[in-house]
């Protein structure tokens, strides 16, 4: 059975070929059906569902045979394996691409007179803001909807000016009028 294992065949360099963008496929479906999925569009999760079912049948098909025919091969395994990797990455990078959820982001400073709100609208971002009273007295409340692009370098911002401010982020499905950062005519 592993006599095969390190065996150089142009036919095994094929079939590997073929598992390496089988899987490829397989997992860039995957990973993008479970996008469409928490966006809540069912029909394009189902068909990519089925098409991934499809697609991952085939190919544990032609691993098994191939296996079952010339026996198991390091060569197989190894672009299984790249092609699971590379899917991956290119899933996520896809999943960048069609993911641009805009945020809606609220900031309650660590004190009262925090220079917060000036520094985020120095540095382009909308901020609504509005009184608050809690355990600690009155606050401002800052409101920013943001690109999820921008909100590293937001926590950044409100980082280096309050360490204590409390940042809670929450994902906006739809949204129409309004000043965003970076977004121009796109809403």
């Amino acid at each position: 059975m592993f006599d095969n294992l390190f065996n150089f065949k142009i036919e095994i360099l094929a079939w590997s070929a073929i598992v390496f963008f089988a899987v490829l496929i397989h997992i860039v479906i995957g990973t993008v059906r479970v996008i469409m999925m928490v966006k809540g569009n069912r029909t394009i999760a189902l068909i990519m569902g089925f098409t991934e079912a499809a697609i991952g049948l085939f190919n544990a098909i032609l691993v098994v045979s191939n296996a079952v025919k010339s026996g198991i091969n390091l060569y197989i395994i190894f672009f299984y394996s790249l092609g699971f990797a590379a899917g991956l990455g290119l899933g996520m990078f896809i999943s960048q691409k069609i993911s641009r959820d805009i945020l809606s982001i609220t900031i309650i400073p660590s004190k009262s007179d925090s220079p917060l709100e000036d520094i985020l609208r120095e540095n382009g971002f909308g901020v609504t803001c509005y009184q608050g009273s809690g355990k600690e007295g009155n606050r401002r409340v800052l409101s920013i909807i943001s690109q999820k692009s921008n909100l590293a370098n937001l926590k950044k911002l409100v980082t280096a000016a309050d360490k204590k401010a409390m940042l809670a982020v929450h994902t906006i499905d739809g949204l129409t009028g309004g000043f965003l950062l970076d977004i121009k005519n796109k809403i």
